[in-house]
C-alpha cells in the first residue's frame, strides 16, 4: 500500500513539474549594448507567467529591449516602416530570457 502510495505522488510531481516557478531576468530598459540602464533585477514567474525579452529596432539596428516576467506572452514580431519589435517568451529554464 505505502509503494503504491509513493508512485502516485512522484508520478504527480512529474506530472506538475511544468508549473514549477522560473527566476527571470527583470530590467525596464536594456541599451542597444545589452546593459540594463533602469530597473534591474530579478522577478519570479507566478502561475501562467512566463520569461519575456523585447527587443526594438530600427533597420537592422537593435535599440533597447525590455526583460521580466509576463502573462499571455506570445513569441512574434511587428513590423511598422523601418521599425521592428520582438517578442521572445520561453518558460524552459530559468533567466532564459537573457538579453
Amino acid at each position: 500500500m505505502g509503494t503504491h502510495v509513493l508512485l502516485l505522488l512522484l508520478g504527480l510531481s512529474m506530472m506538475l513539474g511544468f508549473l514549477h516557478a522560473l527566476q527571470c531576468f527583470q530590467c525596464d530598459r536594456v541599451n542597444a549594448n545589452g546593459v540594463c540602464e533602469s530597473g534591474e533585477s530579478f522577478c519570479q514567474t507566478e502561475g501562467s507567467q512566463q520569461c519575456f525579452l523585447r527587443k526594438v529596432y530600427e533597420g537592422d539596428r537593435l535599440l533597447y529591449g525590455y526583460q521580466g516576467c509576463g502573462d499571455l506572452c506570445l513569441s512574434m514580431s511587428f513590423f511598422k516602416q523601418n521599425a521592428r519589435v520582438d517578442f521572445v517568451c520561453c518558460s524552459d529554464t530559468s533567466f532564459c530570457n537573457r538579453f
